[in-house]
């Protein structure tokens, strides 16, 4: 081997080791960000503490009334009503992730310190992925198992995370939570604005579900199908199949995947091309 290839060789390892540091001190910065204020922990700590309250609520509600039903009650689904409250805080937290650096400015300091903007926008989403996904698998888990203690203090039918079904969806909402804060991000990024930001990812994860029952069948097949929160919804609740807004779980994964890919992308772009 000559010098030569020897001296290009080692420059390409130090310019590889360079982008490496570049971006994990990014990402070292973007979470300092993020660890230093205070609503970061409030607002991530106000998604667990309603989800669980709220299943935990619930479920008592469930056991003080168990003689009036008229039918049978999923111990399973039933404990993840909570989840509602941990869908809207962490969407909002997502958005926040980036729209308060446009509001106060910040972003300028961002971008001056770090004119790499790959780098940036892939620390971002990948904090947001990461944080959220720790914070959605602690939910469900907390959610299930208050609620079956619940369940099974007041007489109530119980499950366990032996039960695949079980497994299934408390995992999978978990693992699933970080979708609408991801693309509340994007639309944060895209809109430049918290509150156009959180209308929109919370109307497109809403919407659906307060009109689909008002709506014409073929327009729940054709339209409400399509939309993010119904595909999400047809991969982690395995029982929803046969329900017409909803698809199988391949298609529903492939159009939820679809759009998380068109509002990131959309995202990149403009981060990409657009003044701070």
């Amino acid at each position: 081997m000559t010098t030569a290839t020897i001296s290009a060789n080692t420059r390409r390892m130090r310019g590889a080791v360079n982008r490496d540091t570049r971006f994990a001190n990014t990402l070292a910065s973007e979470w300092l960000k993020l660890a230093t204020l205070r609503s970061t922990y409030f607002t991530l700590g106000l998604g667990y503490l309603l989800s669980v309250a709220t299943s935990a609520i619930v479920g008592i509600a469930l056991g003080s009334t168990r003689d009036t039903w008229s039918g049978d009650i999923s111990p399973i689904t039933a404990s993840m009503v909570g989840t509602v409250f941990g869908l809207i805080v962490y969407s909002v937290f997502g958005v926040l992730t980036v729209s308060r650096e446009y509001a106060s400015g910040t972003m300028r300091l961002t971008l001056t310190a770090t004119p790499d903007r790959r780098q940036v926008f892939l620390a971002k989403l990948t904090l947001v992925t990461a944080i959220v996904t720790v914070a959605g698998v602690a939910t469900t888990v907390s959610m299930f198992a208050i609620s079956q203690a619940v369940f099974s203090a007041t007489g109530m039918p119980t499950a366990s995370f032996t039960d695949g079904d079980a497994l299934h969806m408390v995992l999978g909402l978990g693992l699933a939570m970080p979708f609408f804060p991801i693309m509340g991000m994007a639309f944060g990024m895209l809109l430049r604005s918290t509150a156009g930001g959180i209308t929109t990812a919370l109307g497109l994860l809403w919407l659906p579900q307060i009109f689909g029952e008002f709506v014409p069948t073929w327009f729940q097949e054709h339209i409400l199908s399509l939309l993010p929160s119904n595909g999400i919804d047809s991969v982690t609740v395995s029982h929803i199949e046969s329900t017409p807004a909803y698809s199988a779980p391949l298609l529903g994964a492939a159009i939820a995947a679809a759009w998380l890919l068109a509002s990131v992308g959309a995202a990149y772009i403009a981060f990409q091309r657009r003044d701070a």
